[in-house]
């Protein structure tokens, strides 16, 4: 399966880690953002921006899934945004966070497909699944 994981720009080491675990479970995972460095010199925040955001929506569009990590709270909240774009494009929807922060409210997360309190328990879901 193809999947496209968003969270928090600064967990991109913690998130590598995760895409290897998939890989171990046969998965592929579209995130190119796990690798990406900080805006190049010579080009502008703003084309920088928009080149980052329209490859990101169209590796979510790629994807066959969409796995949000809500572990840690997002400055920017790109990967709601990305999450919102995933739930348009009727993706398979996983949310991954702390059991507290699926009582806040959150009425879009209420359509994820499954909701998992760590990716410990996503990984164990996968490998029965």
């Amino acid at each position: 399966m193809k999947i496209y994981t968003a969270a928090t720009f600064s967990e991109q080491k913690r998130m590598r880690e995760y895409k290897e675990q998939l890989f171990q479970l046969g998965h592929s995972v579209l995130s190119t953002w796990i690798y990406e460095q900080a805006k190049p010199t010579g080009v502008s925040a703003e084309q920088f921006g928009k080149k980052m955001a329209a490859k990101d929506l169209q590796e979510v569009s790629s994807a066959d899934c969409f796995i949000l990590d809500l572990m840690n709270p997002s400055k920017t909240s790109g990967k709601m945004v990305e999450a919102g774009f995933a739930l348009a494009k009727h993706k398979l929807f996983y949310v991954v966070a702390p059991e507290d922060t699926m009582t806040g409210g959150h009425i879009f997360l209420m359509l994820a497909d499954k909701i998992f309190s760590s990716w410990e328990e996503l990984f164990e879901y996968f490998k029965e699944t």
